[in-house]
């Protein structure tokens, strides 16, 4: 039975390019980048090429800086801690705010910096899960040092108005950061009309191997690492890392770029198919379809039919979605606090395809997903006392 991986926010697929590009690194240049010798000038000269592409796929500035990183989150807690050490012990400024549909890793860094002193506060969004101007200003206070946000929601596909916030942190003297992670590669963007100071991103869903990510910072700015050990790039992180996984990134990057068109006509328009024909099941229901979201996410709820037993059954014939887990929250507190009935976000599942879902996939994940809901609400019917 072959598999039909519609879970592509969790991780995706590691193009065959970015894997082949580790290869020469693990068997030929495999010595130090910082060695002052030919082996340490051919890895830097490799690294530069990946530094490349990652700057191209980011639209960043040669004066910017990049900071290469284990994974998103690591990137994630470098800007919370940097915060703290660089803005908060200096100015007194301890408010932290993020989103009500915040993921872990920055809820989880707040919380330490909480036993470091820091307050921090969530701002609740609207009906289409977004974060209204009016919400974000009414949370700022005198205090707030910094507004950490995830660019597009990993689950529902939302993509938050996030110019107009950043000119609002602009005037407050309030640090943004924006987690990128489920953007890149899928919505052309201009990083110099949104002028954010910070922006991270995992590779994993970027198609990239698992052990990847970056933290981009714009001209001018400098944080304290959050790794010591060395001077190791430019001695914001220290200790070395795999040359191997920054040639991988590079390529991923540099693929993402020239598929990017591609994510917004052609994966798009098999998103809206699987949409259309699942909501030709009776009662379905889906979700955001008027607000701006991601050309690779959906979410349909189907009453009746309790999320987790959906998804119990659908692996069990080979399509692979979810509802959330790991670094994200549940999908249904998520529409909840979107103002979505709990009976309805408790029968809610997403669904993400990526650049390398097939119409033939699709086609066949139409056909399962409307016999499973069929059969979980026949079941669950049979089970009511009469």
């Amino acid at each position: 039975m072959s598999r039909i991986y519609l879970d592509n926010h969790q991780a995706t697929q590691p193009s065959r390019a970015s894997i082949k590009a580790m290869a020469p690194f693990l068997t030929e240049l495999w010595g130090s980048p910082t060695a002052p010798h030919p082996m340490g000038e051919e890895l830097l000269t490799a690294m530069t090429a990946a530094y490349d592409s990652i700057y191209d796929l980011l639209g960043a500035k040669a004066t910017d800086s990049f900071i290469f990183t284990s994974s998103g989150a690591e990137a994630v807690n470098h800007v919370a801690l940097a915060t703290y050490l660089d803005r908060i012990r200096g100015t007194g400024r301890n408010h932290l705010l993020t989103s009500t549909l915040g993921e872990a890793p920055i809820i989880l860094a707040y919380e330490r910096l909480e036993q470091l002193g820091c307050k921090t506060a969530m701002v609740a969004v609207n009906e289409n899960g977004v974060i209204t101007l009016k919400a974000l200003e009414e949370a700022i206070t005198p205090r707030t040092a910094l507004l950490s946000l995830s660019w597009a929601n990993a689950l529902t596909g939302v993509i938050q108005p996030v110019a107009e916030l950043a000119e609002l942190c602009r005037m407050r003297g309030i640090w943004f950061h924006l987690d990128a992670t489920h953007i890149l590669g899928k919505i052309p963007f201009d990083l110099d009309e949104i002028a954010p100071d910070l922006l991270s991103f995992s590779g994993e869903a970027l198609h990239a191997p698992r052990g990847t990510g970056g933290l981009w910072i714009r001209s001018g700015l400098r944080l304290s690492p959050l790794i010591l050990g060395g001077n190791e790039q430019d001695g914001q992180r220290g200790g070395p890392f795999s040359p191997a996984l920054l040639a991988a990134l590079g390529v991923a990057a540099r693929e993402a770029k020239e598929a990017q068109e591609g994510v917004t006509t052609e994966t798009a328009r098999l998103r809206d198919h699987l949409v259309s024909e699942l909501l030709a099941i009776p009662r379905a229901h889906g979700f955001f379809q008027s607000a701006e979201r991601l050309p690779t996410t959906a979410v349909l709820s189907f009453p009746g039919v309790v999320s987790d037993a959906l998804l119990y059954t659908l692996a069990r014939e080979g399509v692979l979605a979810s509802f959330g887990g790991g670094s994200y929250q549940n999908l249904s507190l998520q529409l909840e606090a979107s103002g979505v009935p709990s009976l309805l976000a408790n029968c809610a599942i997403a669904l993400t395809l990526s650049r390398f879902t097939t119409e033939d996939e699709v086609r066949r994940a139409v056909e399962i997903i409307t016999r499973s809901v069929s059969r979980l609400r026949f079941y669950s019917q049979a089970l009511i006392p009469t």
